[in-house]
């Protein structure tokens, strides 16, 4: 995801405390109801006044890339950058009302803001994500077929959000994709090992054949389209504790842009593409604010200690870890197998953090190694 550091057209220190703008707006009238269109475009209105003063602040190529993020975390309060405005003019046309404003926007509340969210897109920048989902759709006679629509679609969604997709190859006939609700913590952590990946999208997407009216069939009764139904069940987890940060679930109905007249995998195509928002935009509430979380209370980081003669040598290893660094919030109680020592740390930062930390450092006079380093996970080596 790019950063929101392409360049500034004003210093922060030099923006003026108010820029003025004029926007329009413009909101269809729903079941007769005027006023409310009318108050949904003045809001429009006022929302693009602050889109383009957020433009003087930071570049439009930034604004574009990041546009659901700043979208989610900015735009959905612009009345808050608002100082004052005025109606300028107001139209109804062919069931629409549009609406023109003069609104004063405060800029240190906005730049304070977009800041906030370049934060978050550093936090995000090189989390890696694995889609594991099982795909059906039934046709009109009952027949099961599989496809990998649902993963191509969200992975083509999830890289413009800029993620790292981890291929899911590895799950090849040692994950079994179900229910969200049939993933627990232990599998979670597994796959976590197996894929290295910092989060889960797991679950299933069914399509089904919606029935085709007269319109839908041609002379001989064969289907001119495949409209479908369906639905999705995903749950978002954090492989590090193997916890649930969110169940993401909703329906699907083609409408006329989403049929195809080629097959039900290109409707099958269209229509989760329309819907990808829908489950993308949940995911990334969850993790930032799983990433917020962390930030307060520390992340869960699994370190693995290599070349320890026995577990009273591993405990003491534990109760110099927090010397070391002053990031050590909490460890559970290590085990140890087969020279190999493991617990779990609770840390104010990054495995990678921590890896710079103990890198060098010695324990009963030896010197600490890092050997490891991949998601959540770090290995340490005491030499011999």
């Amino acid at each position: 995801m790019l950063l929101l550091g392409v360049g500034p057209a004003w210093a922060a220190d030099k923006l003026p405390e108010v820029v003025t703008r004029e926007a329009t707006g413009e909101a269809a009238i729903v079941g007769g109801n005027v006023d409310r269109a009318t108050r949904e475009a003045k809001e429009a209105a006022l929302r693009e006044a602050v889109e383009q003063v957020a433009g003087v602040i930071i570049s439009a190529q930034t604004l574009s890339a990041n546009s659901q993020l700043i979208s989610d975390q900015v735009f959905s309060h612009s009345s808050g950058y608002v100082r004052s405005y005025q109606v300028l003019s107001q139209s109804q046309e062919k069931g629409v009302v549009k609406v023109t404003v003069r609104a004063e926007v405060g800029t240190k509340e906005l730049d304070r803001d977009l800041q906030a969210v370049q934060a978050l897109v550093r936090r995000l920048a090189g989390r890696k994500l694995v889609i594991l989902v099982q795909e059906q759709t039934i046709d009109d006679k009952g027949v099961t077929i599989t496809s990998g629509v649902a993963a191509t679609v969200l992975t083509e969604a999830f890289k413009r959000d800029g993620w790292t997709l981890v291929d899911p190859s590895f799950a090849a006939g040692k994950v079994r994709v179900a229910s969200a609700v049939a993933l627990g913590a232990v599998e979670a952590k597994e796959i976590g090992t197996l894929s290295k990946a910092d989060y889960i999208l797991y679950g299933t997407v069914a399509f089904r054949d919606a029935p085709a009216d007269a319109m839908l069939l041609s002379g001989g009764g064969q289907r001119a389209a495949y409209p479908l139904t369906g639905d999705f069940d995903f749950g978002v987890f954090e492989t590090s504790a193997g916890s649930q940060l969110a169940k993401v679930s909703g329906k699907l109905r083609s409408s006329v842009q989403d049929m195809s007249v080629q097959s039900r995998e290109e409707s099958a195509y269209n229509l989760l593409r329309a819907h990808s928002e829908e489950i993308v935009s949940p995911v990334r509430k969850a993790v930032l604010e799983s990433l917020r979380a962390a930030e307060q209370n520390g992340n869960r980081l699994v370190l693995e200690v290599l070349g320890v003669a026995d577990f009273a040598s591993l405990q003491a290893f534990t109760r110099e870890l927090p010397k070391w660094s002053a990031g050590v919030r909490d460890m559970a109680a290590p085990t140890l197998s087969g020279g190999r020592g493991r617990m779990d740390v609770t840390y104010l930062g990054t495995a990678a953090a921590l890896a710079e930390q103990l890198e060098g450092k010695s324990f009963r006079g030896k010197k600490i190694a890092v050997t490891g380093v991949s998601g959540s996970t770090l290995e340490v080596t005491i030499g011999k």
